[in-house]
């Protein structure tokens, strides 16, 4: 017992105060309000794959065309990465009456031949990404590109925020989704970058295609923005974190718990081919912690309720750990999640994360019903 009381207590110290770095470092960053006072131009071309996405098309083309963006100094490129459904119909449509909007078929299958594929086509100096079911405010290419203009970086990580739903499943991921956004912009604050979302990215045509065939990860069908900011920082590339409510992209829960899992299983089965080793130390570190508390209670039950005292212990460092990250950040991201709900999700919270860490193991990627090799 005195050996796993020590080994825990060295478990939980590191974890915590990683814990801690992010929740500095998320601190540190300014908080970005535009003045919209504009003394540049940059043209942007947005780059959208999608597959299946038939439905949220419609939404999306029309939040688009509210952005207080000049037309003129924007191209949005549709990439169909072969849709079963009448997507590509849909988006031949919008485009009719939208001459901002290009429709491009992906030659190759995938998330990433897809974005390739739109990147290729454009023409904006500045390439910005976001997903289908995403939507923004107003004001969100006029922050980007005032960012852009005033900073000059190469690649610009951004926020991305969860709409809450009903369902306690649905309030469970938008908390698990609020700790990786804090985690990512931590890290950038800290200036150690360790993970990006397509989401919301942004990054210079030209730095792109200087690196594009040294990017890692070819094997997974997703994973392009991890990778692309794994790349950027191996060539010392200038990126930022925009920490602005206006640069935000708003995503959904997952529609099920079996989806949900799934895409935690491609995002944790990604971390495999981290080069990053702060990145990799990092997802590491997540999961061997979860794990160990996931699994002391069973060996408290088998083995003596002394092993219970450790368990609390632990339980009751990292839950203060994990509280003290969230609560910095839930404002901004507006998650109006309460110390009880925070806890009943804590103790579920390392069976997901150990379910999901074997899971990427043994189940084969997908992405939008494609399996990956």
């Amino acid at each position: 017992m005195v050996y796993l009381s020590i080994i825990s207590a060295i478990l939980l110290f590191h974890y915590a105060r990683m814990i801690f770095q992010f929740r500095s470092g998320w601190l540190k960053l300014p908080e970005i309000n535009t003045g919209h006072h504009f003394h540049g131009r940059v043209f942007i071309s947005v780059i959208i794959p999608f597959r299946n996405e038939e439905e949220n098309l419609l939404k999306l083309v029309k939040n688009l065309s509210e952005q207080r963006f000049s037309p003129h100094h924007m191209e949005i490129v549709l990439v169909d990465d072969h849709s079963t459904d009448n997507g590509f119909e849909t988006a031949k449509q919008l485009q009719k009456s939208h001459q901002w909007l290009k429709i491009v078929s992906s030659k190759k299958q995938g998330k990433k031949a897809a974005l390739r594929s739109g990147i290729s086509s454009a023409t904006g100096e500045l390439i910005v990404t976001t997903d289908a079911d995403c939507h923004f405010s107003r004001d969100w290419l006029q922050t980007i590109a005032e960012t852009y203009l005033e900073k000059n970086p190469d690649m610009i990580v951004m926020p991305v925020g969860m709409e809450s739903g009903k369902r306690w499943i649905d309030r469970f991921q938008q908390n698990d989704y609020l700790a990786l956004q804090l985690a990512t912009a931590g890290a950038m604050g800290n200036g150690n970058p360790i993970i990006s979302s397509g989401a919301n990215l942004a990054f210079k045509k030209k730095s792109f295609l200087e690196t594009s065939k040294n990017i890692q990860g070819t094997q997974y069908l997703s994973g392009d923005d991890v990778f692309l900011l794994h790349t950027f920082k191996s060539q010392s590339f200038r990126i930022i974190y925009l920490k602005s409510a206006q640069a935000m992209a708003k995503t959904y829960p997952a529609d099920s718990l079996k989806q949900f899992l799934l895409q935690r299983m491609r995002w944790g089965g990604k971390s495999k081919g981290y080069e990053d080793h702060f990145a990799r130390n990092t997802a590491l570190t997540i999961l061997i912690v979860n794990t160990f508390i996931a699994i002391m209670p069973f060996i408290a039950l088998f083995f003596g309720i002394q092993f219970f005292t450790i368990w609390v212990a632990a339980v009751l460092i990292k839950t203060s750990a994990d509280w003290s990250l969230l609560n910095s950040g839930k404002s901004f991201f507006s998650v109006r999640t309460g110390l009880p709900a925070f806890l009943s999700f804590s103790l579920i919270y390392p069976y997901y994360i150990l379910t999901a860490g074997v899971g990427s193991l043994f189940i084969r990627e997908s992405w939008k019903d494609r399996k990956g090799r």
